[in-house]
C-alpha cells in the first residue's frame, strides 16, 4: 500500500512534533539554598519503590549556597526523596516526574517553591504540627495519648491541602505521613513490661487506646508505594498475630497471617518487607528460609521476586564458623591494595559500617590491645574517607559493597565478622562491643589468635 505525499508529510510532521514534545518534557529537578554553607556537601537520595528498590544517592557541593539535582526519567508516577544539607537541615518528601522543587533552609524553617512545592509543603507542615505535641510521660498510656493527638493534628493539615493535590498524590502522602505515626502508636503495645497479675494489659491497651485511633487508609497498589505505610501494615499484622497467638508468636506466624489476608501487589510487597525485616532483626534462619522458599513459589511482582531470591540465596549459603572466608582485594585510602589471601597467619576483623558508626569509638578502645602484626582491622562501607582518624584500615569497596555484603551475609550496618589465622570464618555475629566496652569481642579475638 502506498501513501500519498500529503499523508506522508502529515505522518512525518506528527512524528516530529511527538519527538519534540517528548524531548521538551521538563526533567525532575530538586534544588535548594542554604545560606552561609558554601562548599559544604549536600546529598540527595531517591527511591522509585521504597522498601523494594535500593536508594540512588548523589552528592554535590553547595555553589554560592545553592545546590541542584536533576533526576533521570523514572517509571513510577512519583518518587520519594531525601535531601540532606547537613547540620540538621534535611527533608524527606515526594516529587512527580517533571516537577521542580526548590528547598530553602532558613534557621529552623524550610520554605518550598516550584511545581512540586505543594506536596512537599503539606508533608513538612504535617510533620511540624506533630512535633509540637509532646508526650506527658514515658508510660505506654501517655505515649499512646500523644500519638493519637499527633494523628489528629497531621490529618487536619493534610485535609487542608487535599484539593491542591492529585488524588493519587494525596493518597500516597497521607499513607506515608499517617502510617509513620500510626506505627509509633502501635509500638506502645510492646512497652508494657511482663506482669503476671495483669496478663491482659496489652490486649486492653490495644482495644481501648490503639485500635480505635488507627487511621483508615485504603490498602491499594497506590498507597503501598509509601514505605512508612507498608511498615505500619507489618506492625499491625505483628500486633494482631501476637494478640491471637501469644507465646506462639513467630516470624512464620506473621508471614502466614499476612499471606492469608492480602493479595496482589500489596501482598507481594508486604511479605517481602516482612522477610527483610526478619533478616535484619536476626530472626531464625531456618524459619525465614522456609518462608522465603514458599514466597518465591507464588510472588508476581518482579522487583520483589528478585529481591527475595537474592536474600534467599544468602540464607541458604550464608557464612558460618569454619567455612573459608570469601576473598577480596580492595584498595585503602592511599591506593594500597589489600588482598585477604595475603593475610594468612593473622586474625582479621571486618567492620561493615557507615560514617558515624556507633561501634567506632569502642573499636578504637580495643585496637591497642593487639599488635598490628597479629590482628588487622578493616572498615568496609560507605564514605570511609571520614574514618581515617580511627584505628584500622578503611577500604574502598565502591561498587563492590553490595556484593561483599551478600557474600558475608550482611543485612544491616554495623556488622562484624572475625576471620581466623587459617583464613576461615571464626565468628559471624560477635557480641555488640558497645554493650560491654568491647570485653567479649576482645576475648573472641584472643581466642582466634590461640587457634
Amino acid at each position: 500500500m502506498f501513501l500519498s505525499l500529503e499523508k506522508l508529510s502529515l505522518l512525518l510532521a506528527g512524528s516530529i512534533l511527538a519527538a519534540i514534545s517528548l524531548s521538551a518534557q521538563p526533567g525532575t529537578v530538586i534544588g535548594g539554598k542554604f545560606a552561609g554553607r558554601g562548599g559544604a556537601k549536600v546529598s540527595l537520595s531517591y527511591w522509585e519503590e521504597p522498601g523494594i528498590s535500593p536508594a540512588v544517592t548523589r552528592d554535590t557541593l553547595l555553589q554560592r549556597d545553592t545546590f541542584c539535582f536533576r533526576l533521570p526519567r523514572y517509571s513510577r508516577p512519583l518518587v520519594f526523596f531525601y535531601a540532606d544539607a547537613g547540620a540538621g537541615n534535611h527533608f524527606y518528601g515526594t516529587v512527580r516526574m517533571g516537577d521542580s522543587v526548590f528547598i530553602r533552609f532558613e534557621e529552623d524553617t524550610v520554605i518550598f517553591s516550584g511545581g512540586g512545592a505543594v506536596a512537599c509543603r503539606a508533608q513538612y507542615l504535617a510533620g511540624r504540627a506533630q512535633q509540637h505535641i509532646l508526650p506527658g510521660g514515658t508510660a505506654p498510656e501517655a505515649m499512646a495519648a500523644c500519638y493519637r493527638l499527633r494523628l489528629t493534628a497531621a490529618e487536619k493539615v493534610l485535609q487542608f491541602y487535599r484539593d491542591s493535590l492529585s488524588a493519587s498524590q494525596f493518597q500516597v502522602i497521607r499513607a506515608n505521613v499517617l502510617g509513620e505515626t500510626a506505627g509509633l502508636l502501635l509500638s506502645c503495645l510492646w512497652k508494657y513490661p511482663p506482669d503476671s497479675t495483669r496478663p491482659d494489659r496489652q490486649a486492653a491497651c490495644y482495644r481501648q487506646q490503639i485500635a480505635p485511633a488507627l487511621p483508615v487508609i485504603a490498602a491499594t497498589d497506590t498507597t503501598v508505594m509509601a514505605i512508612r505505610y507498608l511498615h505500619f501494615l507489618l506492625q499491625r499484622a505483628e500486633a494482631d498475630c501476637f494478640l491471637q497467638q501469644g507465646a506462639q508468636f513467630s516470624d512464620q506466624g506473621v508471614y502466614e497471617w499476612i499471606k492469608a489476608r492480602y493479595n496482589g501487589v500489596l501482598r507481594d510487597k508486604l511479605l517481602a518487607h516482612q522477610l527483610l525485616q526478619g533478616l535484619a532483626a536476626g530472626g531464625q534462619q531456618d524459619e525465614l528460609a522456609l518462608c522465603a522458599r514458599d514466597y518465591l513459589s507464588f510472588v508476581q511482582h518482579p522487583g520483589c521476586r528478585q529481591l527475595i531470591a537474592s536474600r534467599y540465596g544468602i540464607i541458604r549459603k550464608g557464612v558460618r564458623k569454619g567455612m573459608p572466608a570469601p576473598v577480596f582485594s580492595l584498595p585503602d585510602n592511599n591506593g594500597r591494595s589489600w588482598d585477604l589471601r595475603t593475610l594468612s597467619g593473622k586474625v582479621v576483623l571486618l567492620h561493615f559500617c557507615d560514617a558515624g558508626d556507633p561501634l567506632l569509638n569502642t573499636l578504637t578502645e580495643i585496637k591497642p590491645c593487639f599488635s598490628k602484626e597479629e590482628v588487622v582491622f578493616f572498615h568496609i562501607g560507605r564514605d570511609v574517607h571520614s574514618l581515617v582518624k580511627y584505628p584500622g584500615i578503611p577500604l574502598q569497596a565502591d561498587g563492590r559493597l553490595q556484593e561483599l555484603s551478600e557474600q558475608y551475609s550482611i543485612s544491616q550496618y554495623p556488622a562484624l565478622i572475625i576471620i581466623g589465622k587459617n583464613g576461615q570464618i571464626y565468628a559471624t555475629r560477635p557480641p555488640d562491643p558497645a554493650a560491654d566496652h568491647g570485653t567479649a569481642l576482645t576475648n573472641i579475638i584472643y581466642a582466634a589468635l590461640l587457634q
